[in-house]
């Protein structure tokens, strides 16, 4: 694989830290507040230094995953690796690191810095993770796939295997195309459900859309819900939605929305939408009124609903704070 190429893909995937945009300002309804979390606290991850971000809490509660800075190269200007770690829970908001998630990790490629970020696991230990090692490699059978899931045993992962790239606007014959790419997908804890972000990139070094959509487990294999349009409608905005976690009973969902000002500032925020029941459509989208501060993204909402974890920017470093339920 091309270096140069795969340095763009891995800044592109990077999640909007530090700018994202699209090529042109975003229209989002008026904001609403939501009071339903108070207390942001940092989260201290004890035995680890450095940065921290896109946190998953499993659903038993006792284990924290994130990784370290997903971009390319550290604000010095040096080559950065990221990867999946994970920290066994001491209390709400203290956490024991034991160390990198074995078996997710590569390094398959002398002087490239790959990309593994974005977990999250079920009720029957399957764990679900971004890695975009393949996705430009035409030679690869994991070629424009950036989803993988894997069995999860005491911190290392096997039976590691790819997932369709999904997007729930595009004919089941028809095969995806360069650009198009997944991102920031949760499982839900059934397994079955999986929310998941249709990327659009065309070569910019921003993305040109970030929806978010939703696929469900058939037969073993994932299929995005071709009517993902409409029940998202009233989340995805000519912004970039990413970054979703679902609640147990799958009537809250938390997102991140970025939005460009007309004088291309961004700003990111945290969002809840509702619904009364699964067959309706996602609505009430509210932004959390108790999270403030630079680059607020990555929320991880516990099983029992009771704390919300995200990450945000303190001093130039990306840390985990939390939440809790009023």
């Amino acid at each position: 694989m091309n270096k140069t190429k795969y340095i763009l893909l891995t800044f592109l995937i990077s999640l909007f830290i530090a700018s994202c945009s699209d090529s042109s300002s975003d229209i989002t309804p008026a904001i609403q507040k939501d009071a339903t979390f108070s207390n942001p606290s940092k989260v201290t991850i004890a035995g680890y230094s450095g940065d921290a971000m896109e946190p998953h809490i499993s659903r038993d509660g006792n284990t924290l995953f994130f990784n370290n800075l997903n971009s390319s190269t550290l604000p010095d200007g040096t080559e950065n690796d990221t990867n999946l770690h994970y920290a066994t829970r001491i209390d709400d908001v203290t956490f024991q690191y034991i160390g990198e998630v074995v078996g997710a990790n590569t390094n398959n490629i002398s002087g490239t810095n790959e990309l593994e970020a974005v977990a999250s696991t079920d009720k029957n230990n399957k764990f679900y993770f971004v890695n975009t090692i393949d996705y430009l490699d035409s030679s690869s059978p994991n070629y424009l796939l950036s989803l993988f899931e894997a069995d999860y045993v005491s911190g290392s992962l096997v039976n590691i295997k790819s997932i369709s790239n999904l997007k729930s606007d595009r004919p089941s014959a028809q095969a995806p195309v360069l650009g198009e790419l997944n991102f920031d997908a949760e499982i839900h804890y059934d397994g079955i459900n999986l929310y998941y972000v249709e990327g659009l990139f065309s070569g910019n070094p921003f993305p040109d859309a970030a929806n978010i959509a939703v696929a469900s487990k058939q037969n073993g294999v994932f299929i995005a819900n071709p009517n993902s349009g409409t029940q998202f409608a009233l989340i995805n905005t000519t912004g970039l939605e990413y970054a979703p976690s679902i609640s147990t009973d799958q009537l809250e969902l938390y997102f991140t929305r970025a939005v460009k000002s007309a004088a291309g500032v961004f700003d990111f925020g945290i969002y809840v939408a509702t619904r009364n029941s699964m067959s309706e459509t996602w609505g009430n989208v509210k932004r959390l009124d108790a999270i403030n501060g630079e680059a607020t993204e990555g929320p991880s909402i516990s099983f029992d609903g009771r704390l919300l974890y995200y990450h945000q920017k303190v001093s130039g470093v990306f840390e985990i704070y939390v939440v809790e339920r009023i």
